[in-house]
Order: structure tokens, then C-alpha cells, then sequence
């Protein structure tokens, strides 16, 4: 079953779209953290980032560089978050790989980061060499 990302690319839910690219689409939260609220969409419909063609990944960095660019000057905001919730424990609740892009204004309290906790005595540096072999 198509995600309702795909049925709104799609036109058969209504959305309202900033830009349409053959890869990419950008498109505003209709549950917005602040007013200016959008999402980055790819056309591709994937679960996670890492699932995606390389051409649509490839194509990101400017659409991402782009929006938070425009999403500043419009509404003013001197902050964004960019938020990826890559899977469900992380807190993806559409299937559709996406980035939000929130603006965010001084006291506005609308994104915290949960307070994390400190790695036991050898484990930094244990961690550090097994993303490390993973990553060759």
C-alpha cells in the first residue's frame, strides 16, 4: 500500500507543495512544530535514508541547503532544526524516508533533545573502532 506521502506526491490527498522536482518534493507539515514547518520528501517511497537510489541521496545536500536558506529568510527564524526519525523506535511514524525542517525561534520549546548519558570507562574508544571497521 502506497505510504500517504506517495498519494499526496500523487495528488490523490491534497497537500500544499513549496517545490516539485522529478526527485524530491517539499511540502508543509499539516501538524506544524512552528508555522513554516516543511518536510523533504523524496518520490522515491523508502523506509529509511539509507534505502534510497543513490541519485536521490546525491541530490539532497542542495535541496536541504536550499530550503533551510529560504525557510530563514521567510519566516525569520534564526535557528531550524533539521529532524530525521530514521525507522519506527526513533519515532517515524510515515514509512516514507523524509526530513523535517522546523524553524525555530528563541523560547519557543518545541523541539528538546533527550538528555543523554555518559559511556562507561573503555567503551568511547571500543565504540569508536567498531564504526570505524564497519565503516572501510
Amino acid at each position: 500500500m502506497a505510504s500517504i506521502f506517495t498519494r499526496i506526491i500523487a495528488g490523490e490527498i491534497p497537500g500544499q507543495f513549496v517545490f516539485k522536482d522529478p526527485l524530491w518534493v517539499a511540502l508543509l507539515d499539516i501538524a506544524p512544530a512552528n508555522p513554516g514547518h516543511l518536510l523533504l520528501v523524496p518520490r522515491a517511497e523508502c523506509a529509511l535514508l539509507s534505502e534510497l537510489p543513490p541519485v536521490t541521496l546525491q541530490a539532497l545536500g542542495g535541496y536541504l541547503a536550499r530550503a533551510t536558506a529560504m525557510l530563514r529568510r521567510v519566516t525569520l527564524a534564526p535557528a531550524l532544526n533539521v529532524v530525521v526519525n530514521d525507522g519506527a523506535a526513533a519515532g517515524q511514524l510515515v514509512p516514507h524516508a523524509h526530513l523535517h525542517l522546523i524553524p525555530r525561534f528563541p523560547g519557543d520549546g518545541t523541539f528538546t533533545h533527550a538528555p543523554g548519558g555518559a559511556y562507561a570507562a573503555g567503551e568511547l574508544q571500543s565504540w569508536g573502532e567498531r564504526l570505524r571497521l564497519a565503516w572501510t
